[in-house]
């Protein structure tokens, strides 16, 4: 057994680790951490998501995740809201400056999206999106 990564896998690593250079380059321009510039993307806000999701995500412990939505709060980008159904549950929305900040961080985003995916063709870009949605939102 080899003790070394088969090429597949470096690969996979340095393409992560542009895409996350690109996002944290993205985010510095809003003066945003790493992590605030990824949950600013990441809150839909017309289905805000609880903040423990974004511990999942994250892998981390809760008091991260109120860590970063302070710090979007201090930036009046983003406010705690709770769920209807149960006041307990906080959720993360946006508020209008934070919308217009998500919108431009993904605008920019998807301009080094096009950099880094720019070697493929239609069709190769199309599977390779559809393989990264499948393999995202799979049961965990």
């Amino acid at each position: 057994m080899s003790s070394s990564l088969s090429p597949f896998h470096i690969a996979l690593l340095e393409f992560l680790m542009t895409s996350k250079q690109g996002l944290m380059a993205v985010g510095k321009e809003y003066d945003l951490t790493p992590l605030q510039a990824t949950t600013l993307a990441l809150v839909d806000k017309n289905n805000p998501k609880p903040m423990n999701t974004f511990q999942k995500l994250y892998s981390c412990d809760a008091s991260n995740v109120t860590g970063i939505v302070d710090g979007l709060e201090e930036k009046k980008l983003a406010m705690r809201g709770e769920l209807p159904d149960d006041r307990r549950v906080k959720t993360i929305l946006l508020t209008a400056e934070g919308i217009a900040v998500q919108e431009r961080l993904i605008d920019s985003f998807m301009q080094i999206d096009t950099v880094i995916l720019g070697n493929l063709s239609k069709d190769e870009l199309a599977s390779f999106k559809a393989i990264i949605i499948k393999l995202a939102t799979q049961d965990k």
